[in-house]
C-alpha cells in the first residue's frame, strides 16, 4: 500500500503551507467542523409544535418570540444551556400562559445536549491532510464543558487536537481564547490559521492577532454581524478548506 505522505495531494498542500508560514490550525467547532445550528432548530420547532398544540398559541408567532428571546439571552447569558430556562421565563411572561406547559415543555430544547451532531463533509479529510502534513491542530470552542466532551468523546475527535481550549460559557469568545490555544501549541499567531463560523468570535479576533482566517458563515445571525478583516478568505463548506489555501495571503 502507499504511504500518504507520498501522495501529490499531501505534498502539495505542505507546500502551500510552507510558503504561508502556517505550522498549525486551530478550528472552531460548533458549525465549523460538526453541524449543531440543525439540531438547534429542530429542537426549537418541535418546542413550538408542542406547545402549540396544545396552548392554542399561534404557532409561527411562538417561534418567533422564542426565536427573538434566545438571540437576546444569548446577548446576556452566553452559551450557557440555562439560558433555555430564562427564554422559558419570558416566554411565559408575554403569551400570559397559566396553563404551565411552556415550562414543561422545556424538556425538548434539552434534547439539544443528547443529540449527537453531523461532521461536516470534509472536516475530517481535512484534518488527515493536516496530521499528514505535520501540522499541529488545535480546538477552540464555545460551550458548555460537559456537552462539549461527550461530543468529542462521542465522535471520537480528542486524538485529532494538541491543544482543546473551551471558553467559558457564560460570556463570549474572544482574542485571548485564541491566543492561549495558539500558546499551548508553542506557536505564534502569525504561524497559525484559525477556521470558524462566528465572525466576531472567531475570524475577528484571529485576525486582530497576526493569525491567517477562514470564515465558514454561520446559520446564526448573530454570529454573522460584524466587518470582515482584509485578507479572510471566505468558504461555505469544509470540503473547500484546501483549496482556499490557495486565496490566502
Amino acid at each position: 500500500m502507499g504511504r500518504l505522505e507520498n501522495d501529490p495531494y499531501i505534498g502539495t498542500t505542505k507546500e502551500k503551507l510552507a510558503r504561508l508560514g502556517i505550522k498549525g490550525v486551530l478550528y472552531d467547532l460548533d458549525d465549523t467542523l460538526i453541524y449543531t445550528s440543525e439540531i438547534f432548530r429542530e429542537c426549537m420547532h418541535s418546542y413550538a409544535d408542542e406547545v402549540a398544540s396544545q396552548t392554542g398559541i399561534e404557532r409561527d408567532l411562538f417561534y418567533q418570540s422564542l426565536s427573538d428571546i434566545n438571540d437576546e439571552e444569548y446577548k446576556r447569558m452566553g452559551v450557557n444551556p440555562l439560558r433555555w430556562r430564562a427564554v422559558v421565563v419570558k416566554l411565559e411572561e408575554l403569551f400570559e400562559d397559566k396553563t404551565g406547559i411552556i415550562s414543561e415543555k422545556i424538556e425538548v430544547l434539552l434534547r439539544i445536549y443528547s443529540t449527537l451532531p453531523r461532521m461536516r463533509p470534509g472536516a475530517l479529510t481535512t484534518m488527515v491532510v493536516m496530521k499528514d502534513a505535520n501540522v499541529k491542530q488545535g480546538l477552540v470552542t464555545h460551550a458548555n464543558v460537559d456537552w462539549t466532551n461527550w461530543k468529542l468523546d462521542q465522535l471520537g475527535l480528542w486524538n485529532w487536537f494538541e491543544a482543546v481550549y473551551i471558553a467559558d460559557e457564560n460570556g463570549h469568545k474572544t482574542a485571548s481564547h485564541w491566543k492561549s490555544a495558539m500558546d499551548m501549541l508553542g506557536l505564534q499567531p502569525s504561524e497559525c490559521l484559525v477556521v470558524g463560523d462566528n465572525l466576531n468570535g472567531d475570524v475577528v479576533p484571529a485576525a486582530g492577532l497576526g493569525a491567517r482566517t477562514v470564515w465558514m458563515p454561520s446559520p446564526w445571525s448573530v454570529y454573522r454581524v460584524g466587518v470582515v478583516p482584509e485578507g479572510t478568505v471566505q468558504i461555505s463548506e469544509f470540503n473547500e478548506f484546501l483549496e482556499a489555501l490557495d486565496r490566502l495571503t
